[in-house]
């Protein structure tokens, strides 16, 4: 039965994606509605305050108009770090390491397509983007309970944190799919469990853009 049902889907599938593919040759950039999924990497800077390179991999969703639009995406970085903080809270107390695994990025932004083009698109955006780590843990021993609880407290109060952002990226339009490439920049609070030191951070990612019909109800 299992076999006959993905034989079936299969089946359509093959029968839908002719149809499919003349769909998005007939649909232009504007007043469209683009899903994508993207990879690349972000720049986190360590202990030393050297950046290192993180992998990243998302998916995003582009509402296009004339010479605007909106931008969400949704994403996360792959990597082990490690992060310093006082250990009893207090200039001479020494330094307690953390270490950070992983950070989800949630970007939304107002995106300008300028000029009128038939298929590269320049565009740029603003916007925010929510950075959280996914996994943070100090390292012991600690003196006392209060310590330990503090500690935790502050891994919590720090490990999510909204940035500015901006976008500058192209789009060029093949026959059944979009390709680009952009990238970006944001900065990093000094309350966030990533800073170490440095005010920036920088992503690139290429991908695939799918357009999925008109963004306005044409009825």
């Amino acid at each position: 039965m299992r076999t006959i049902r993905a034989l079936t889907i299969a089946a359509a599938v093959v029968v839908a994606v002719p149809t499919i593919s003349a769909a998005q040759q007939g649909r232009s950039f504007k007043d469209a509605w683009f899903w994508g999924i993207k990879g690349g990497g972000v720049t986190l800077a360590d202990t030393g305050q050297a950046y290192k390179q993180a992998p990243f991999v998302g998916i995003e969703w582009l509402i296009t108009r004339t010479h605007g639009g909106l931008y969400v995406s949704g994403g996360e970085a792959f990597f082990k770090t490690q992060t310093l903080v006082q250990r009893d809270f207090s200039p001479d107390s020494g330094a307690r390491i953390i270490d950070l695994k992983n950070m989800r990025k949630l970007d939304v932004a107002i995106m300008g397509f300028p000029g009128e083009h038939l298929r590269f698109h320049p565009y740029a955006g603003i916007g925010f983007t929510l950075n959280q780590i996914v996994d943070a843990v100090a390292r012991p021993p600690f003196s006392t309970q209060d310590q330990f609880d503090a500690t935790q407290s502050l891994i919590q109060d720090q490990k999510v944190a909204f940035s500015p952002l901006l976008i500058v990226g192209g789009q060029y339009a093949l026959r059944k799919v979009s390709v680009f490439g952009q990238g970006s920049l944001s900065q990093i609070q000094r309350t966030f469990l990533g800073y170490n030191g440095r005010s920036a951070n920088f992503a690139y990612e290429v991908g695939l853009r799918y357009n999925f019909g008109s963004s306005i109800d044409r009825n």
